[in-house]
């Protein structure tokens, strides 16, 4: 059974993790930028920080849905190994929720065009976080799952 169960490892990287991949060198260089800008300057305000927090927070989130895809992380992984994975994958899902919302709800009217970019860009990593994390903490691939659905209790 190589065939499907590869197939879909395979979809999570073309269509969810490399053209989100694609722009992190840009969005690394943007917030090491703004972070030397106010260091350099002396002129550190609340929202470079917040900018800065939520950039940290993109790339944290990217960097551990690869990990988790490639190392095909599950339920049966460690307890604090799905903890940490876990926190990385909520953390990178807000930056992606957060920098849509902002779109939504800012001065700024954004056109079809850059909505249609930035869903692709952050649309598949957003799928592709939730069903990780539901993959993580699913009971029915954990040992407990498996005990229960043999008829041993714990």
């Amino acid at each position: 059974m190589t065939g499907p169960r590869r197939l879909g490892p395979i979809l999570e990287v073309v269509l969810g993790l490399a053209p989100v991949t694609l722009v992190l060198p840009f969005l690394f260089i943007g917030g090491l930028g703004t972070a030397l800008a106010v260091i350099r300057g002396g002129a550190v305000d609340w929202a470079t920080i917040v900018l800065v927090g939520w950039v940290i927070a993109g790339m944290l989130g990217i960097a551990t849905l690869w990990v988790v895809v490639l190392t095909e992380a599950t339920a049966t992984s460690g307890r604090n190994r799905r903890l940490l994975l876990s926190l990385g994958l909520l953390l990178g899902m807000a930056a992606a929720l957060r920098w849509l919302w902002v779109m939504g709800t800012g001065r700024h009217r954004y056109g079809a065009g850059t909505w249609a970019v930035w869903l692709l860009l952050l649309g598949g990593p957003l799928v592709v976080a939730g069903a990780r994390l539901a993959r993580l903490w699913s009971s029915s691939q954990s040992g407990l799952g498996r005990a229960r659905s043999q008829g041993i209790s714990s």
